[in-house]
C-alpha cells in the first residue's frame, strides 16, 4: 500500500506553481534505504540527478582542498598516489566529533556552492524534475534547495541486509553511523512524500510516477 504522503501534494511554500523550471526532489532516508537507486528509476523516467557523491569526488580531487584536508587530518587520509582516501577519511571522523565538525568547515561551503550551480544547470534543461541525490540532506541545510522532499522508506532489517551486502557494514556500524544523523522519525516528518521501498523495484517505480504526476501539477 502507498503511504498516504505519496498522493498528497507537498507542504513546502517556497516554490512558485506557475515557475518554469522543474521543480527540484531532495532524496532522504536512512542508511542502505535505497535513494541511489530511486534516484536511477526517475533518471528512467527522464529526470535529471544531481549526485552530491560525484560533486564530492571531484572537490576531493581539487589540489587546494586536498591540501586544507591534509593539513588538518594528516598524511594518513591519503592513499599512496597521493589522492584523498575517502574510506580513510571517514574513518577519521565518524569516531571522532570535533574532526567531523572540522572536516564539515572545510568541505561544506564548497560542496554547497557547487550543489547550487549544479542544480542551476540541470533546471534549465527540459526534463520533469531535478533530483538531489545527497547524505544528510536535512543535516546540512540542502533541503533548503529543494522544492519536495521525498522520503526513502525501508524496514530496519531490509536496511541492515543491504549495508551489510554492498558496503560490508555490519548491524553495529549501520547503528553507529545513523546516531550521527537526523532521526528516522523527523526525517519522515519533514517529508512532501514517501516511498515504500520495501518491496519490488516495479513497486517502488509506480510510486515514483505517482510523485512526478502529482509535482509537476502543483
Amino acid at each position: 500500500m502507498t503511504n498516504p504522503k505519496s498522493a498528497i501534494p507537498g507542504r513546502r511554500g517556497d516554490r512558485n506553481p506557475k515557475s518554469p523550471l522543474p521543480p527540484v526532489l531532495g532524496l532522504v532516508g536512512g542508511i542502505a534505504s535505497g535513494k541511489s537507486f530511486v534516484a536511477s528509476l526517475f533518471a528512467q523516467l527522464g529526470c535529471a540527478v544531481v549526485d552530491a557523491d560525484c560533486l564530492t569526488g571531484d572537490l576531493l580531487r581539487d589540489p587546494a582542498m586536498r591540501q586544507a584536508l591534509g593539513k588538518r587530518f594528516g598524511k594518513e587520509i591519503f592513499s599512496p598516489s597521493g589522492e584523498v582516501d575517502r574510506r580513510r577519511l571517514a574513518d577519521r571522523v565518524f569516531t571522532d566529533h570535533e574532526a567531523l565538525e572540522a572536516l564539515n568547515s572545510i568541505m561544506h561551503p564548497e560542496l554547497c556552492q557547487r550543489t547550487r550551480e549544479a542544480l542551476d544547470a540541470a533546471r534549465r534543461r527540459d526534463v520533469p524534475a531535478v533530483i538531489l541525490d545527497a547524505p544528510l540532506i536535512l543535516e546540512k541545510g540542502l533541503d533548503t534547495l529543494s522544492d519536495f522532499v521525498v522520503y526513502i522508506e525501508a524496514s530496519e532489517e531490509v536496511r541492515r541486509t543491504r549495508a551489510q551486502e554492498s558496503r560490508g557494514w555490519p548491524p553495529a556500524e549501520v547503528a553507529r553511523r545513523e546516531a550521527a544523523q537526523v532521526s528516522l522519525k523527523t526525517k519522515r516528518e519533514r517529508a512532501d512524500y514517501i516511498v515504500d521501498n520495501n518491496t519490488s523495484p516495479e513497486h517502488t517505480l509506480e510510486q515514483i510516477r505517482r510523485i512526478l504526476a502529482r509535482v509537476g501539477n502543483q
